[in-house]
């Protein structure tokens, strides 16, 4: 038993450590973006250069140049953004994206639901006008062993699973290209 619980505990600390100690904004040999990268947001949720116009930032990953969760932006022109944490945002300081945040279009409708956990993605939903599940993107669940993988789901208005794919990384060790 004694054995068992050393060693849970030195894989808790190793996972620790590797955690803390992950770089960020890395480029890889040929100049390209790799790993763990921090994506800066404005209030809307639309990516900006740096932290100087950002409300929100988020992490992201990249894989030798390839943007593996590529999201755009949160809402449209003159749509909102509603969170389920406390996001009084004070002047100057940029919040982490943590929790889950319900966009909606000009009419109120809700169109899309991004969850973080401690800035990185847990899911993204999207919805149609008449507020139907449209599509499900699961980043815990991962296929072919793959870590940075997700699932895609797409729904039809009754609420049937239409469309299923695995994104990750093919047989030749490339990713797809994705929008974002």
């Amino acid at each position: 038993m004694r054995t068992i619980t050393s060693i849970l505990f030195f894989l808790a600390i190793s996972t620790l450590s590797k955690s803390q100690t992950e770089k960020l904004n890395q480029l890889d040999s040929a100049g390209n973006k790799d790993g763990k990268w921090i994506l800066y947001l404005d209030f809307k949720g639309d990516k900006v250069k740096d932290s100087s116009n950002a409300f929100y930032y988020r992490y992201t990953y990249y894989d030798h140049g390839i943007h593996i969760y590529p999201m755009g932006g949160f809402i449209g022109k003159n749509g909102k953004i509603e969170s389920t944490t406390n996001d009084n945002h004070q002047t100057g300081k940029i919040k982490l994206l943590n929790g889950e945040y319900r966009c909606f279009d000009n009419k109120g409708r809700l169109i899309f639901i991004h969850v973080f956990k401690n800035g990185e993605y847990v899911s993204y939903k999207e919805f149609y006008k008449t507020g139907e599940l449209q599509t499900y993107f699961d980043y815990t669940k991962h296929c072919n062993e793959q870590p940075r993988s997700w699932y895609i789901y797409s729904y039809d208005k009754k609420g049937i699973i239409t469309y299923t794919e695995c994104v990750s990384k093919n047989k030749n060790g490339k990713w797809p290209k994705m929008r974002g």
